[in-house]
């Protein structure tokens, strides 16, 4: 039984972390795709920042969870390796990137 999102194929799926990776052959090449679940990531950043709102930023808080893709793509991984601060600081104060953010506060 093959399983199919449109015309891409699924070509691997993890069950632990729900990662599944998909294939499209469109005559000529094979193009892969690689979906993460991030929904409970989600919400559970925006659980802990509610419940931690107004609490004062000190040592010790956890500020974001970021998922591994996400952090190798956005290049903050890279930027955590060669001490780049100011750029792994205006990447978690950007608004676009909220959903990563498990405290209020500016870094």
């Amino acid at each position: 039984m093959t399983i199919r999102d449109g015309a891409w194929e699924l070509f691997d799926y993890d069950f632990q972390t729900g990662r599944s990776v998909w294939r499209y052959f469109d005559g000529e090449k094979t193009t892969f795709r690689t979906d993460y679940p991030v929904d409970d990531l989600i919400k559970q950043n925006t659980f802990t920042r509610n419940e931690t709102s107004g609490n004062q930023m000190g040592d010790w808080v956890k500020i974001a969870s970021v998922p591994l893709n996400v952090a190798y793509d956005a290049g903050l991984v890279q930027a955590q390796t060669e001490g780049d601060q100011q750029f792994v600081k205006k990447w978690l104060n950007d608004g676009d990137n909220r959903a990563w953010r498990s405290f209020d506060a500016t870094v």
